[in-house]
């Protein structure tokens, strides 16, 4: 996908990070709550900014296969496969965030102990999933920039286009994902951080429901 303004893309997504904790203290209910809802929301934000950009990949894809040029047409078509699977995919990952925003609200409602445990382990399986997504985004810029390497040194037209197009997608990805990979770990590090047994008063100090602090 050409991705236009990849420094928004940063800011769009960063700006709805989980809250920063100044310590390493436990984490209350009423924290690891809104942290639960800053982080889903930053997800669903991604998603519907990669929802935009892949309407807008297959839109510009189209223009460009039009053309009469071997390189417009080249650079189009990656911008419209790969920008189509990228935009239905968003489409499918915003209703599920929605559905993990409930799941895990009644679960923190239910059981503090229970979401704690549940949302570990939900975190691990996000955080390795985004090491193959990196690895196969790497890949794809590595195989975009072959392929346009190839064509200038061939002076080939088609394959500057392929190329170009293939890796205009993939880059910024590498990016996006690099950035929601650090407020996985940031939220994963909250919530193992949280102990149901502390409640955090109007003064902000912290208070042991079990008799503990």
């Amino acid at each position: 996908m050409n991705r236009i303004v990849p420094i928004f893309s940063a800011v769009a997504v960063s700006a709805v990070a989980p809250r920063a904790h100044a310590d390493d203290s436990p984490v209350g209910k009423q924290e690891v709550d809104g942290d639960m809802h800053s982080y889903y929301g930053g997800e669903r934000a991604s998603a519907y900014l990669v929802m935009t950009l892949g309407a807008l990949a297959v839109g510009g894809g189209i223009a460009l296969v039009t053309r009469e040029t071997d390189f417009a047409r080249g650079f189009g078509v990656p911008l419209i496969a790969l920008g189509a699977l990228e935009g239905m995919g968003a489409v499918v990952y915003a209703f599920q965030v929605g559905a993990e925003i409930r799941h895990y609200q009644a679960s923190i409602d239910r059981s503090g102990d229970g979401f704690r445990t549940e949302e570990l382990d939900h975190m691990r399986g996000t955080r390795s999933r985004f090491v193959w997504y990196l690895a196969a985004e790497i890949g794809l810029s590595i195989i975009g920039a072959g392929i346009a390497t190839y064509g200038f040194a061939s002076d080939q037209d088609l394959w500057k286009g392929v190329g170009l197009g293939v890796a205009s997608i993939a880059l910024p990805f590498v990016l996006i994902d690099s950035i929601n990979n650090a407020r996985a770990g940031a939220y994963e590090q909250h919530v193992r951080r949280f102990q149901p047994s502390i409640a955090v008063g109007p003064d902000g100090f912290r208070i042991g429901l079990s008799g503990t602090l």
